[in-house]
Formats: structure tokens, sequence, C-alpha cells
């Protein structure tokens, strides 16, 4: 079992937490009396304080990982039964209906980031009151905490500037300050890309430490590092085409260079797919950066529970088989789009989109494309439930059922109702043959194992770190620049020296052009980003960045126009700031 996790930000700023203030309404309300001239007294105090904003933006991946996932063409949340209707919510989420301001899962992004980002800035400011020998810590050091948050800052701006484009750009916490009207007012796009540039390029790169060592992160899990604030400028500069209508992919590549060359630190290729998201990836020299997290303090990543990104990506029944029925049955929220239909004998559908499980069988001995099995307490095999039942010795018949224990759960690669008769694929009642959300039952699509879920007794459970950046991203992304650059050939060998740890026999008619046979091309590189990055939280960003999220895929009909690429701000935020103005396409409220 791991013995340390590195947990930083454990102790509580009561002064940051008690009346976090919202993106609208800047100001704080002090309970009682631990407020920043009381609460520094040891260094230990000051550490605490910094890294407070970090375990929020951590609770927050969920609502990112909705945000990127459900309104895109690889995972799905379908009705299971009277399970997961929810009002229609993720049917509208699948559909690009989002059109909601009063309720909707897509209005809290913006409300939540905007706290961790105020919190950031209440920390700035205190820090800049304080004397760094007062607490034993050199200049440089008080520098790199400040660096820390100043990253923190930038990575939440720069998620607000995909999802709304139109924010609202403060970097302080005085309220005097933040309540004057132009602080109220959103800013252009081009503005925050330049602020959020600055503070990476020209503060942070100096700023922040190094990596140390040559065995993952250590000790550093969890804190920003200069190859992390390199990563984002890559991310910056990858979609800056989208976000302010200038291509950035020279400056992608070049900074890609900077931390593939060692610049920052060693990093490598992990020699197997499952390790940068293992129980011990803070030893994996792919982690760039990470949230660390274990079951007995912060895991929200993989929790059972709403808050959860992988904890609700199982299937119902699984928790038998995986040997973590300690922690509960499964939820199952997240499964795979099909990629059959409900016909008999069942047809694919010719989608250029989605049709996850046929991306993966396209090239032969994905060793990915497996059914996962854990094989001890602490290693596993597979990163996928695949068809089939699912053994459940605890269960009459030895295997799981539904949650009334009508029916024998068997996956299957379809969305219907097929209850009893999934297994020889037969939709009795014609009111349910329909594949769509709405038609699903407990049988209803595969799903994919991206984090191991050991044996609950074994002592390594949901163990795993939260990986928020690795080195496969940075290749992906020069690779792709070179590409949009003419240069397919360089960034087909980028890719190939991830890809050839996924298959038992990488050949050439696996690898791409000029190392093997496969032309590599703008669609198949999209395929290629969807098979290494499923599940991880960004699949709408891609889409929406190769001018394909309008398209139609399973269950939904092409967008009528581009308006959805962002998401909208809640009645309540506008209510709030008079200045705020709605993003284009959405109801607005009147002024």
């Amino acid at each position: 079992m791991k013995i340390t996790k590195y947990i930083i930000g454990l102790g509580m700023m009561a002064g940051a937490v008690l009346g976090l203030p919202s993106c609208t309404d800047l100001s704080e309300t002090v309970y009682d009396q631990v407020m920043s001239k009381n609460y520094y007294n040891t260094k230990q105090d000051v550490i605490n304080a910094v890294f407070r904003p970090f375990e929020h933006m951590y609770c927050c991946i969920w609502i990112r990982h909705e945000n990127e996932e459900l309104p895109a063409d690889q995972l799905i949340t379908p009705t299971r039964g009277t399970w997961w209707y929810d009002g229609g919510l993720w049917e509208m989420y699948h559909r690009h209906q989002y059109d909601d301001i009063n309720q909707g899962d897509w209005l809290s992004e913006w409300e939540n980031f905007y706290v961790g980002i105020a919190q950031c800035n209440m920390v700035l400011d205190d820090l800049n009151q304080l004397n760094p020998s007062s607490f034993g810590l050199s200049d440089s050091e008080f520098e790199s905490f400040k660096a820390q948050l100043r990253c923190m800052r930038a990575w939440g701006y720069l998620r607000l500037l995909n999802t709304h484009r139109n924010c609202i750009l403060t970097t302080t916490s005085d309220q005097a300050v933040n309540e004057l009207p132009e602080n109220r007012k959103q800013v252009e796009p081009q503005v925050l890309f330049d602020f959020i540039e600055s503070e990476l390029k020209d503060y942070c790169l100096a700023a922040l430490p190094s990596k140390s060592g040559q065995s993952g992160n250590g000790a550093q899990q969890g804190q920003f590092t200069k190859a992390a604030a390199a990563s984002l400028l890559v991310r910056l500069y990858l979609n800056a085409e989208v976000w302010i209508g200038q291509a950035k992919w020279q400056e992608c590549i070049d900074m890609c260079k900077r931390i593939t060359g060692g610049e920052f630190g060693h990093y490598a290729i992990a020699d197997n797919w499952y390790e940068p998201f293992d129980w011990n990836n803070e030893t994996c020299n792919e982690v760039i950066f990470g949230f660390p997290g274990s079951y007995g303090l912060t895991s929200w990543h993989l929790q059972n529970d709403r808050r959860t990104v992988y904890g609700r990506g199982l299937p119902y029944g699984s928790a038998y088989y995986l040997k973590i029925e300690g922690n509960g049955e499964r939820n199952p929220k997240y499964a795979l789009s099909p990629s059959y239909d409900n016909q008999q004998p069942r047809e694919l559908f010719d989608y250029g989109l989605g049709m996850v499980t046929r991306k993966f069988a396209k090239y032969q001995g994905d060793i990915r494309y497996k059914q996962y099995a854990n094989t001890s307490n602490n290693t596993r095999e597979g990163m996928f439930f695949l068809e089939g039942k699912i053994a459940n010795s605890a269960v009459s018949g030895g295997y799981a059922k539904n949650p009334d224990n009508q029916y024998v759960i068997y996956l299957r690669d379809q969305v219907g109702r097929f209850e009893g008769n999934a297994e020889s694929g037969y939709i009795s009642n014609p009111a349910y043959k329909e594949s769509k959300l709405g038609n699903g039952d407990f049988n209803s699509g595969l799903y994919c194992v991206k984090y191991p879920f050991y044996p609950f007794t074994g002592g390594y459970y949901i163990e795993s770190d939260y990986t928020e950046i690795r080195l496969a991203e940075v290749i992906y992304s020069q690779a792709e620049a070179l590409l949009r650059q003419g240069q397919a050939g360089e960034a087909g060998k980028l890719l190939n020296s991830v890809r050839k740890r996924n298959y038992e026999n990488f050949n050439a008619n696996i690898a791409y052009q000029p190392e093997g046979n496969v032309v590599l091309d703008l669609k198949e590189m999209l395929d290629e980003w969807g098979r290494e990055f499923l599940a991880e939280s960004r699949r709408r960003t891609d889409l929406i960045r190769f001018g394909r999220y309008q398209e139609a895929w399973w269950d939904k009909p092409r967008d009528a126009d581009k308006h959805y690429e962002l998401f909208p701000l809640s009645q309540t935020q506008l209510e709030q700031n008079e200045y705020l103005k709605q993003n284009p396409g959405y109801p607005d409220i009147a002024r």
C-alpha cells in the first residue's frame, strides 16, 4: 500500500473557506475572527493557504468531465429503466440542447472555477502583505508559492476561455476594485488569452521549480512545475485558432520541444499504457501534473458518488467481480456510445464519430481492447468491460443481475431495453426497440476503465492520483500542429513513439507513415486522440478544434449552428451582475 500520498492543502484556511466569493459578487463574509492578519503564524500555515485552492480545483474536475464528455460522441448516460432519466438532462447534454439557463450542470463550471480563481486571488493578496523571512522562507521559495497560485489561476482561466470565451478577468480579492464597473465587465477573448500566456510564460516558467529526479513527480505530485506551466501553454496554443481566431501551431511545436527535450526535467513515455493511471503513478515519468488522491484522504475522481469522474463508469453488478463490494455497488453513469444498431442480426452504424469500439478494433492486437480484470491486489489488464455477463458469486446463477434481480445483465455494444433477452439480442417490446438514450437498460453500453479499481480489502483501492497532464498529450499536440503545417511524416513518427506500446505486434499495418503504411490525416488524427485519451475529459474540445462538433452522431442530429460550442450563463449569474452579457444564441434576461 502506498505509505505517503503527498496530500497538500489538508489544513483548511478558515478565512478562505468561509465566505467564498462568487464570480459576480467578490465580497467576503468574515465568520468569527480567523482572518489573514492572525492566521499566518508558521511556515505550515503559508503552505496550507497556498494549496487550499488546489483542493477546490481538484474537487471541480467532475463538472469539467461532464461538460467535455457528455456533449461529445464517445461517452453517454442512457436511461436505465427508471434510473438516470433526471428530467432528460443527459439527453439534452448529448443532443446539444443545453439552452435552459435555470437548471442543468452545464451552468456550474463558470461558478465553480471562479471560486477557485477567487481563492487564488485571496491568498496571493495575503502573501503580498507577508515577509518571507518571518516564516523561515527565502525570497525564491516565496515566489515559488506565488507561482503555484498564479499557475492554478491561469489553469482556471484557460478552462473558462474554453467553455465561455467571454469572461471576467479579476486578479485581486479587493472588493472595492472588483466592484468597479470596468472590472465587472467581460473582456475580449484575446485579452484573456494574452493574460494567461503572460502569466505562464513570463512568470510561472521562471518562478516554478523544475521536476527533480527521474522517478516520477514523487513529493512534487500535486504541485505545478515548469513543465506543467509549459504544458498549459501547449493547450493554449493548440486551441488558439478556435479561441482567438489566430493559429499558434509553431508556438505549440516550440513549447512541446522544450518539454520533450528535457529543459524542465526528465519525462518519458511509460512502457505500458496504464502506468500514468496506476496506484503508484507518482513514480511514473509520463505524469507531468497530477492531483494526489487516496481512499483514506481525497480521491474525488474515483469515488462512488456524484462528484466522481470514474467511480460511476463501471457497470451495475461489477462490484463483486472487482472485489470492491466493500464500497457499495456501482451506479453506472458513463458508458460508451454504441457501435451497433438494434436490428436483427445487428448492424453497425455508419457514423464517422463515436463508434468507440470499432475505432479500437481498427488495428489488431490492441492490448487495451480487452476485458478489464484485476490480476492481483495491485495489477490489472484490459481497459474495458466488453460484451458478456459479469461474474458475481454472490448471486444465484453466478452472474450479476439488474437492481431488481429481474434479469441477468449481459453487456451489449448497443442501447435498447433488452432486459432478460440481452444475450440473444432480442427486444420484445416494440416501444423500446429504437436505439436511443431513453430506451436503455442495465445491459446497454460497454465501459472504459481508465483507472484501476483494485480489491477493496487489498490496500490499493482507489489509490491512483488524478493525472491532469501527461507527456503523451504534449507529443500528440506537437504531432497535430505538425500535421496542420503539412508535416505528416514527422507527426506520424511522434504518434508512433507513443502508440507502439499499445499493440502486441506494432507492425507496418498499424504504424503511420513513413514508419508504416497507415496514412495520417486530420480524420485519423482525431480518431487517434479519441483512442489514446478516451474518457480523459477533453473530447468536446478536440471535436471543436477539428470543426466536427456540429456533426451528427448516435442519437444526435446535426446542429443548426455553432453556438453550442460555448456554454450559457445562468439566469442567476446574469441577475447578479448587470454588466454580464449572455453568450450568443442563448436566452437572455430583461435588462
